[in-house]
């Protein structure tokens, strides 16, 4: 079925099937969305239910519900079911792989200088502990299109270059990324590609075998709306026997070729069926619907946004290269300070990036504000950011 991007009834209605706190404008759910109300009546009722027996009813669940979920992931994605490993989110996905990978002394990783600096961090342990090298290259900020990106990371290749990091969607810029053709290029030169999806799963198309990456993972916490602490890890066939666990599991060895092995995580009660309603509810709107919505509010922010002189996008906003995310600044004004006064005084909440660094990244001279524009924002919530801004 076909929906209109701009049919306001149609997308009105499915607003309210969500848990929202109506008091606020929320511009921030791509970090952590609120879940549709049907997926929080069940994760309470699930949660009650092992909770009056956890030490039976919490690993007496997972041979079911855990598969489905598996299931239904590698469907979404298009690949099979057992190279699935189901996470608590996009860090401890990526861990598995960044702190598991049999890398040599001298192994040079290539990584593009705006990701997420959880990833960083765990490479620079790397670096530390084993003697990799780290190749950090400068993507601009707004590139000028997709084989500007493609071109700085093939610059970069040395004989020493074991593995491209690198994000779906950036998430400090909304930036789609041209992962199929980086990885092509990775494929030439034998290079392992490991794609951050935290931003692009449930948002944008994740086909892993267009893709032909080797490992990918992503939070099922953001774009899919389910609950906090759900996540998986997508890895190739072939590398699965190759990767150590971050955490040890006892039914299996660190070099066993079941997927299952990345997943003992400890004792905390599962969301499994939660996380499955959350991909059902989205299945039966599709993709491309949501999609649309998201690419078409997002377009609708810029045309309101646009009517302020001093405001200047600084990502970009085609569909080519974005979606549901954009950033701006405003000429003098600190995206922090904005963030605070539209928080204490319209109750507003943004992202906001200015001068971040620390460690392990340096996202330099950013000074931007960012939206996310997930298909319950109206076009009402963009107006009033449009009027609070004016006024700020």
């Amino acid at each position: 079925m076909i929906i209109s991007a701009s049919d306001s009834n149609y997308w009105k209605k499915l607003r309210s099937a969500f848990h929202l706190d109506e008091t606020v404008i929320n511009f921030r759910s791509n970090g952590a969305s609120p879940v549709p109300k049907a997926v929080l009546d069940l994760l309470i009722a699930q949660t009650n239910d092992i909770q009056s027996l956890p030490s039976l009813k919490n690993p007496g669940i997972q041979p079911g519900e855990k598969e489905m979920l598996r299931t239904s992931i590698a469907q979404e994605i298009h690949c099979s079911s057992g190279e699935i490993a189901i996470m608590r989110n996009t860090t401890e996905a990526l861990n598995n792989v960044l702190m598991g990978f049999p890398f040599t002394k001298g192994d040079e990783v290539v990584t593009g200088s705006h990701e997420y600096d959880s990833m960083m961090g765990s490479l620079y342990q790397r670096k530390m502990r084993d003697g990799i090298s780290i190749r950090t290259i400068d993507i601009p900020y707004k590139p000028g299109s997709p084989q500007e990106i493609i071109d700085a990371f093939e610059k970069s290749i040395t004989g020493k270059t074991k593995m491209f990091l690198l994000s779906h969607i950036v998430w400090i810029s909304g930036q789609v990324y041209p992962v199929k053709e980086i990885c092509e290029l990775a494929r030439k030169h034998n290079i392992v590609t490991v794609i951050d999806a935290a931003q692009s799963f449930s948002h944008i198309p994740v086909n892993v075998a267009e893709m032909n990456c080797d490992y990918l993972g992503s939070s099922l916490h953001k774009w899919c709306t389910a609950p906090l602490g759900t996540g998986f890890l997508y890895v190739r066939k072939e590398m699965i026997a190759k990767t150590y666990p971050l955490i040890g599991a006892y039914q299996y060895r660190p070099d066993a070729e079941a997927i299952a092995k990345f997943e003992d995580t400890g004792t905390i009660t599962p969301v499994f069926d939660a996380a499955n309603a959350s991909l059902s509810f989205w299945k039966r709107i599709g993709l491309p619907n949501k999609q649309e919505r998201t690419q078409w509010l997002k377009d609708f922010a810029v045309e309101q946004l646009s009517t302020i002189p001093s405001l200047h996008f600084v990502s970009n906003t085609d569909k080519e290269n974005s979606c549901g995310i954009v950033y701006f600044e405003i000429k003098n004004k600190s995206a922090v300070e904005i963030k605070k006064q539209l928080w204490g005084k319209y109750a507003i909440t943004v992202q906001a990036i200015e001068n971040y660094r620390n460690d392990y990244v340096d996202y330099k001279n950013v000074n931007a504000i960012g939206i996310a524009t997930p298909v319950f924002i109206m076009e009402e919530d963009i107006i009033q950011l449009a009027k609070a801004i004016k006024e700020i």
